[in-house]
């Protein structure tokens, strides 16, 4: 899987055309981004997920996990349209608590960015600090207060 191939898709950077619509707060990391239009792009950081759906920003708090649907994340066409990616892009659902978004996302292998960064937030956020060392999760409580 070569990420440099993936058309609106970038994984650890903020996209350019997103950089006008979002700003990140200090210690905020991205873990994924994608971008399609001034209407629809989204990022997953290390603290929210914000996405652009159809003209309407939504912003989740994903520290108590995240519940989400892919749907058609490998894009299959209609019929007997098996070819990856033949639908280029599909909506995924989030929500966290009462807090819904919808964002637009790259089907096929772009697809599994967005996938596993709402698997972070749904298995692995909630167990962090039985995943870190002592040392660890002091340094991540001071860069997270």
């Amino acid at each position: 899987m070569d990420p440099e191939d993936w058309r609106s898709t970038s994984i650890g950077a903020l996209r350019p055309e997103v950089l006008c619509h979002l700003a990140l707060l200090p210690g905020e990391l991205v873990l994924v981004c994608a971008f399609f239009s001034d209407t629809s792009w989204y990022a997953f950081t290390t603290r929210r997920i914000v996405s652009k759906h159809a003209g309407t920003i939504a912003t989740l708090d994903p520290k108590r996990g995240v519940e989400s649907q892919f749907g058609n994340f490998k894009g299959y066409g209609p019929g007997s349209n098996t070819e990856l990616g033949a639908i280029p892009t599909a909506t995924a659902t989030l929500k966290c608590g009462a807090s819904t978004l919808q964002l637009e996302y790259e089907t096929g292998k772009p697809s599994m960015a967005p996938i596993y960064a709402a698997k972070y937030w749904s298995q692995k956020h909630p167990i962090l600090d039985k995943l870190l060392t002592n040392a660890e999760r002091a340094l991540y409580k001071s860069r997270n207060v």
